[in-house]
């Protein structure tokens, strides 16, 4: 149903379907020119392990990115409700903006770091 296909191919022949693929990979030593202008990635060793690699690394990356977007979001809007509560009910400010950068400083600093 939700499939993703990948389609590796060298030739000219093979063009027509590195095009129609959701990810078409290209073979960079043996591979023809057509193939490689129709791939989205060509593989620079012709090594079909480095598609797993590759796969591995991107799943590690997004999850990372997964992490670090909750992190933010969850330690931010903690911050932003006295705000949004000032606008509208006005009541008084229990954090100036210069005490919230400074939070910001100390504890979102590390964690974008990384």
């Amino acid at each position: 149903a939700n499939q993703i296909v990948a389609v590796t191919g060298d030739g000219v022949n093979d063009s027509p379907a590195l095009k129609k693929a959701d990810i078409g990979i290209a073979m960079g030593i043996a591979g023809s020119d057509v193939s490689k202008s129709a791939a989205d990635m060509i593989l620079l060793d012709d090594n079909f392990a480095s598609i797993v690699n590759g796969v591995e690394e991107g799943r590690l990356i997004f999850d990372n990115l997964k992490k670090s977007i909750a992190y933010t979001l969850s330690s931010n809007i903690p911050e932003i409700a006295p705000f949004i509560c000032f606008i509208i009910v006005q009541i008084p400010l229990p954090l100036t903006t210069v005490m919230i950068l400074l939070i910001d400083l100390g504890t979102d600093l590390w964690p974008a770091i990384s």
